[in-house]
């Protein structure tokens, strides 16, 4: 096949054009004879070259081979070979590619074989470890980038002609991607990240001068890089991390007081403070120094989220106090008040505020209440809902309502307030539209700008003005007031013009648009979204027992029991326990009621099985039913279907006793006994507990022959 050779200084060259020492193309002559030339022909045109007596069969000989060049050969024999030999492909463009392919299969070859060359040093591991400065896996990175360091220094010509490379450089671009990568994937660590080739080939020849030094030391700075040891470490760390929070300047007196008698170098401030705040050991001391909720907000990376495309996907719910005073009398005199707690259905997209509560503090009736109000304005209900880990959000009812109106919901990570889109909003909300009436008494005590709190002189003079009280609203106008300020929010458009203005569509237009597939609730549908299934965690089916007295649940908070009863008038439920006690049901409440008057019973399959209603309660004492009247006459009444149930299951007995005789079997427990102590006769129960007891005592009774043996003996 065509190659590419070059001419040996002392082979016979017969060529106008080339001289020894240089590349030239060339075909041997079997691969000539290959195409169809006569060999004796090229012998005989061979001989006439050598001769001067043509000019159109350039070769060189190496040793007793020859080789043509296919330059200068005429311009038939030239199409012959590419046809022929190259496939119908110019000889040079098939020899570069043939080139490019061999090339290809050693770096394939030596691509595999790469990483196995990288040796990690016993001693690097045992000098690291010895620093105490790095954790294990950071020990391992570093241990590795050196062993790269060393194989990237090994790899000079001869070593990369030895695996079959012309130059170093390719060997070194591969070495360098694969380093690279393994950078990436955090498997070698490097004091500054490696970006290109030159870099890493600077940072290997500093690795020849200093050795291990030069992958440790930019972690420290320059000057004190050799004062810095484990134990300098660890005393700093130690220090930086207490919770009484030493500055600086303090942390380096405390260790430069101690450190001689340690054996210690002394470090400036400067040095040290450089050392605690690179990144790798703030993580650690800022933990324990601040606390986890605040190192999780300072340190921990975030993760950037697209907006959300369209209503209605995401609802995020959460509540907060409404930080609005106002006046309530108590004792005949006007207080002040700021007791109000307000809940909040936002929806991600737009932002706006599309259903709320207000309540005196955070419960489930009030997270119930606020859904409602959401369904009964809009009447949309949402794919996604997210909300935090409060005891009003996961509780059972709640939980159950949840579930039933979203196809997906989890509560959001405690404490990070970047995780619910709702937080924003109320921040927002009440320092752009609350703040603006003057009973705003402030943000959260947790806000940081100055512009977010009440001026406390204001607040104080206000305090001591009786006026003030005098012009707070009332409990009624202050929840105006604040639905005046949810409205003022919804309005709010996309910006403002240069003059303060609004301008493009408000927060509620955008909500309320409608878009393909978006389609309102009729009135069945908004019923059963709050017509729920409540949980029993205890059983594995999620189901409540029927007992004796009724099946009891935890609705928004408050212990309920309900029972079926006999009939429309009847507080009793005989009938119904007499076939269901201990059965087992689904429990459906529907929640849109403040305080569910019933429930529905549902087998397994989810079959109604009966509507259970709250079970009435009746006075423990004779002077408390006189406040009730017609009590007394239930008492009595369900005393005697008590009565009645017991003599039922005796007559029952009785008749089944009757069967059992006519069949001719003699049933156990019927000699007189009966069933049990509660079926025998109390003369009869009693002799034979006292004959039981005499003979626990070592007294029983004799019978007639041990009495007379026992006088004939005595006389």
């Amino acid at each position: 096949m065509p190659q590419l050779r070059n001419i040996p200084y002392n082979a016979a060259c017969y060529s106008e054009g080339v001289q020894p020492g240089e590349q030239v193309l060339c075909v041997t002559v079997p691969e000539l004879v290959g195409c169809g030339v006569s060999e004796r022909y090229l012998k005989k045109a061979l001989n006439y070259q050598r001769v001067g007596l043509v000019y159109c069969w350039p070769h060189h000989k190496e040793g007793r081979e020859v080789f043509v060049h296919y330059d200068g050969m005429a311009e038939k024999y030239r199409i012959l070979v590419d046809k022929l030999l190259c496939n119908d492909v110019p000889a040079h463009l098939w020899v570069e590619n043939e080139e490019a392919q061999t090339l290809n299969r050693k770096l394939e070859a030596f691509k595999k074989g790469l990483r196995m060359m990288v040796e990690i040093s016993a001693d690097d591991m045992a000098k690291l470890n010895e620093m105490q400065l790095f954790i294990p896996a950071d020990i391992q990175r570093i241990a590795r980038a050196a062993g790269w360091m060393r194989l990237w220094r090994k790899m000079d010509v001869k070593t990369a002609r030895k695996y079959g490379f012309k130059t170093v450089g390719e060997v070194q671009q591969e070495m360098f991607k694969q380093c690279l990568n393994e950078q990436m994937k955090g498997f070698v660590k490097f004091p500054k990240p490696i970006n290109n080739e030159r870099t890493l080939d600077r940072k290997a020849r500093e690795y020849g001068k200093e050795g291990l030094n030069c992958l440790v030391g930019g972690y420290f700075g320059n000057v004190n890089r050799e004062k810095m040891n484990g134990q300098t470490h660890a005393i700093l760390m130690q220090l930086a991390s207490e919770q009484v929070k030493y500055s600086f300047e303090d942390i380096a007196m405390f260790y430069n007081e101690q450190a001689p008698q340690l054996g210690l170098p002394k470090m400036t401030v400067s040095a040290i403070k450089q050392h605690l705040n690179t990144p790798k050991h703030k993580k650690v001391w800022y933990y324990m120094r601040h606390g986890k909720l605040v190192g999780d907000a300072d340190m921990q990376p975030m993760i950037d989220r697209e907006p959300v495309s369209k209503p209605d996907l995401l609802w995020s719910l959460d509540g907060t106090t409404m930080q609005l005073y106002y006046k309530k009398q108590v004792g005949g005199k006007w207080v002040v008040k700021s007791d109000l707690y307000a809940y909040f259905v936002t929806d991600a997209c737009t932002g706006a505020i599309i259903g709320y509560s207000v309540a005196f503090g955070e419960s489930s009736g009030m997270v119930i209440e606020a859904l409602k109000n959401t369904i009964d304005t809009w009447g949309y209900k949402p794919y996604q809902m997210n909300y935090d880990n409060s005891s009003a959000n996961i509780s059972a009812t709640v939980t159950a309502l949840i579930n039933n109106m979203s196809h997906v919901n989890f509560p959001c990570t405690p404490y990070s307030g970047r995780s619910k889109s709702v937080e924003l909003v109320i921040g927002h909300f009440q320092q752009r539209e609350l703040r603006k009436f003057k009973n705003f008494k402030g943000g959260n005590i947790t806000v940081k700008s100055h512009n977010s709190t009440a001026n406390p002189e204001l607040l104080k003079e206000l305090s001591k003005n009786l006026e003030f009280t005098n012009q707070l609203p009332t409990e009624e106008q202050v929840m105006a007031q604040f639905k005046e300020g949810v409205v003022a929010w919804n309005s709010r458009g996309e910006a403002r013009d240069a003059y303060g203005a609004f301008i493009g569509k408000s927060k509620i237009e955008r909500y309320a648009e409608a878009y393909e597939g978006r389609v309102k609730l009729n009135y069945f549908e908004k019923l059963s979204l709050f017509m729920v299934e409540l949980t029993n965690k205890q059983h594995p089916f999620g189901e409540y027992e029927y007992r004796q007295k009724g099946i009891e649940v935890a609705i928004r908070g408050e212990k309920m029991k309900f029972i079926v009863p006999d009939s429309d008038s009847s507080a009793m439920d005989f009938d119904f326990s007499r076939e269901h006690l201990g059965h087992t049901f689904k429990v459906f409440v529907n929640l849109r009621a403040d305080r569910p008057a019933w429930v529905e019973l549902r087998n397994r399959k989810g079959k109604k099985v009966a509507d259970a209603y709250e079970k009435e309660k009746f006075a423990a004492c004779v002077a408390d039913m006189k406040s009730k009247p017609g009590e007394m006459g239930k008492v009595q009444v369900f005393n005697l279907m008590q009565k009645q149930c017991y003599e039922d299951a005796q007559t029952e007995m009785e008749r089944q006793r009757e069967i059992v005789e006519q069949s001719g079997f003699k049933a156990t427990g019927t000699d007189g006994y009966g069933f049990g102590w509660w079926d025998t006769p109390k003369g009869v129960e009693n002799a034979r507990n006292n004959r039981i007891e005499d003979a626990r005592n070592g007294i029983a009774e004799e019978s007639e022959e041990e009495i007379r043996m026992r006088a004939l003996l005595n006389s």
